[in-house]
Parts: C-alpha cells; structure tokens; sequence
C-alpha cells in the first residue's frame, strides 16, 4: 500500500461517522449495521446472470436496508453494483443511491463530492430515476424519490476495502448536492465494499475470468 493509500486508510478507521443510517437509524438498527461482516455482505449479494445477457451485475442490495414503522418501510438507501463483461471480464463499479424527502417541490440531485487517497472528487451523477407521492400531501407534504448513481474506479474500492475490520465505525463518505442547493451525506461501510469485491473475485474465477477493470 502506498504512502497516499496508507493515509486514506488511517482516515477511514478514524473517522466517526457511519453510513447513511449514522442519523436517521435508530440505534438498534445501527448496531446491526455495524455488526455486518464482509462475508455477510458477500453471501446477500444478488447476481444477475441470464443466458441471453452479454454483462452479468453483482450488487448488495439485500446487504442492509433501513426499514421505518411497523411496516417496515425501505427508507434512504445505497449499495454497490457491479457490470461485468461476460466475455472480457471488463468490470465497471457504480454506486446506486436512493434519497427520500419531504418538501414542496423536487431538489434535483446532480452531483456527488465522495473521498479518495488523494482528497475529495466531485462527479455529476447519473439520473435513474425520480418518484412522488402525494397521497399524505394535506399533512405533510408530498414525499419525493430521487435515483441516483455514480460511477466509481475500482482501485479505489479496493483501497476501501484494504481498511475493513469487523465491527468498525469508520465509513467511506459522499455528499450529494441538488439543484436546489440542498446536500445529502452518506457513507458506506467498507464491509459492503469488501464484500462485493469478493463476490466479483469469485464470480470471475468462476467464469475463468481475469480481473479487468474499466475507468
């Protein structure tokens, strides 16, 4: 690991937020989190590999949800996926983000400031898809779904990676900001990070793949 990699590292264990969930989990539900363990994350991976598909995708959706109520409503929301050529192994990584928010009208999240070794990167987002749900309207607003995603390098994720240890609290950040002026912070747990890479790994051994990576 390099000298830049190493200080990243150290940042990651020290830092004391957690992911999304850090302020709007209740505790039990962030003791969970934090009690989740890459082989965890790898086992709940979902694997998308129909016959007739030229790219298979890895994600960590099942990974960790926050659920709300006695319904247990899937609240905000963020995982990895991975797209994997299926004949050069070529392997591209993004991260899906979902953001629910109550207001009079959309925010229209457009780009994302996440950590690296080198310091903060800024890239515009990828707009999947956008939501509302007015049906609660006359007592507290209509409740706005925004779908987004960002592409991230694959050497980066492996630095995450290198910093997992079990039960930590460190995170890698992001923050998210909208149109409107508006900012979302949230993070990722390196356990989530380290798990999917594994996954990939396997997947890809499996196949008789080597480990390609696309910037």
């Amino acid at each position: 690991m390099g000298e830049e990699h190493m200080k990243f590292a150290i940042a990651l264990l020290l830092a004391l937020s957690v992911t999304g969930c850090a302020t709007t989990t209740s505790e039990s539900q962030l003791q969970t989190a934090l009690s989740l363990t890459k082989e965890h994350f790898k086992n709940t991976a979902t694997v998308k590999d129909d016959f007739l598909d030229t790219v298979a995708t890895i994600t960590t959706i099942n990974g960790f949800q926050e659920k709300r109520g006695l319904l247990g409503i899937v609240w905000d929301d963020n995982f990895l996926r991975a797209h994997i050529d299926k004949k050069s192994g070529k392997t591209s990584f993004q991260l899906y983000q979902v953001i629910y928010y109550q207001r009079s009208g959309w925010n229209f999240f457009q780009t994302v400031n996440f950590e690296t070794a080198s310091g903060p990167q800024s890239k515009p987002l990828t707009i999947i898809k956008r939501d509302v749900d007015c049906t609660g309207s006359r007592y507290s607003g209509c409740t706005y779904i925004e779908h987004v995603a960002f592409d991230v390098d694959e050497d980066l994720l492996r630095t995450i990676a290198q910093g997992y240890s079990p039960g930590q609290r460190a995170a890698w950040r992001f923050k998210f900001t909208a149109r409107s002026g508006q900012d979302y912070n949230d993070g990722m747990l390196p356990a989530e990070v380290a798990g999917l890479l594994e996954k990939v790994d396997e997947y890809l051994a499996s196949k008789g793949l080597g480990r390609t990576s696309t910037k």
